[in-house]
């Protein structure tokens, strides 16, 4: 049904809109932290649960395993995202947290195949579909939380804090990994140091809901409960009037999530796998990248709050467009620092910028009643089936066709295709109040 709330104008007193930016924010971050740990290891990982005379074949079984993770979101968004539209926003955020650190920290006391063999890839497969489902429910659940605290002037700038935390978790766990890799020897590494980070997620899980369960709920959703529009069945309603929407919401997130899993989580492993630097190297050159990101991300949600989504994202699928190639040309042939770093900082903008748009836009082109949902089902069928995927299709593309360039293949096809949908599909969102 239609819901009488949607052109209201109510928005969080100031401080009650800190403690949530706070709170989605830093569980955000402690939940990307875990799920990031795994590609961050990839090369280890593949070494003691997927051995082979291939290096290239265990690693491309290590980031099939990586990819398993992602087909679970979809389940993850359906189950949390209805959970979200019917009892809160808050609520759900709160059981992703526990379900993130406590499948984090089973992964960092598993043995390995040489330990117990065949069993050793199952169980690892077995708990990152479980940190699939807590992550596909977390993202659409947060980005919804912080756009309902938002309002039209500020919400690109309130949203941009849930991709400013996932780059903290990010950086701190390619930071634990630099620091892991350049004290530890290689046979330590292999022992016993990889499973530190993991450890962590007990630690984290009670902390990120100790946070988030003493925030309140959204000024929007509280809204909507206090109308009686909560939605009976948001999915099915979702897909019978929003179907426009869900296809925009699809196509917008096919190239943000290619080049986001591509340059945040795959890099390490490119430059040290394929372009032979040290995997210190590679994982030092990753945090620069993440610091690059997290302090433009803020930036580029206040110029969507400026000028508008849509400008912002198809500047950013352009860039992608027409960069990609030269830059990868440039790192893999001019070997240096200075290169690593000017080819990380542009890859970083870049990022910053679709995330900036696309993290306010997302929410935006959805109603609250089914916004959670919404994300939660169209987001996460996407990044499941091309940004789970894309370390293990960058991979396999250069295997396929010994060209060390090829994953910017895949990244310039996402780019196209996003760059596409927003020039003819999407209606710009800019300075509308929420739904």
């Amino acid at each position: 049904m239609e819901v009488s709330y949607q052109t209201s104008n109510q928005t969080a007193p100031k401080q009650s809109m800190a403690r949530a930016v706070l709170a989605g924010s830093i569980g955000n971050a402690l939940e990307w932290f875990d799920y990031g740990l795994y590609g961050y290891f990839a090369a280890i990982i593949s070494s003691l649960f997927f051995p082979s005379k291939d290096p290239l074949t265990s690693l491309m079984l290590t980031f099939i395993v990586f990819g398993v993770g992602f087909v679970m979101r979809p389940l993850g968004g359906l189950i949390f995202g209805h959970y979200a539209d019917k009892a809160g926003r808050r609520k759900a955020l709160a059981v992703t947290v526990i379900l993130m650190g406590a499948s984090t920290f089973a992964i960092g006391c598993l043995p390995t195949y040489a330990q117990i063999g065949v069993w050793a890839p199952i169980l690892l497969a077995v708990f990152r579909l479980i940190q699939g489902i807590s992550t596909g429910g977390e993202w659409g659940s947060c980005m919804s939380f912080l756009a309902e605290y938002g309002n039209e002037h500020n919400r690109g700038f309130i949203v941009s804090w849930s991709q400013f935390s996932i780059a903290v978790g990010l950086l701190l766990g390619s930071a634990l990994g630099t620091i892991l890799t350049s004290v530890l020897s290689t046979e330590a590494l292999h022992a016993w140091g990889w499973r530190i980070p993991f450890w962590s997620g007990l630690l984290i899980a009670l902390f990120g809901m100790y946070v988030r369960s003493n925030v309140e709920e959204t000024p929007k959703y509280k809204e909507m409960e206090q109308a009686q529009a909560v939605a009976n069945m948001p999915v099915i309603e979702l897909l019978k009037k929003y179907r426009r929407e869900t296809i925009v919401n699809v196509g917008v997130v096919i190239g943000w999530t290619i080049s986001y899993w591509v340059t945040m989580a795959y890099m390490p492993t490119y430059i040290s796998k394929v372009l032979k630097y040290p995997l210190w190297i590679g994982m030092s050159f990753n945090t620069v990248l993440l610091i690059i990101f997290m302090i433009a991300i803020p930036f580029a949600g206040m110029l969507a709050d400026r000028i508008g989504r849509k400008p912002v994202m198809m500047t950013a699928a352009a860039g992608f467009i027409v960069l990609s190639y030269p830059l990868f040309y440039l790192m893999s042939t001019v070997q240096t620092a200075g290169v690593l770093f000017f080819v990380m900082m542009v890859l970083a903008l870049l990022q910053a910028l679709i995330c900036g748009g696309a993290t306010v836009f997302i929410p935006e082109i959805f109603p609250t009643h089914v916004r959670c949902s919404a994300i939660g089902v169209g987001y996460n069928f996407a990044v499941a089936v091309f940004g789970g995927t894309a370390p293990f299709v960058a991979t396999w593309l250069i295997s396929a066709t010994g060209d060390n360039l090829a994953p910017t293949y895949y990244l310039i096809a996402g780019a196209a295709l996003t760059f596409l949908v927003l020039a003819f599909l999407a209606e710009e969102t800019y300075k509308k109040p929420l739904k």
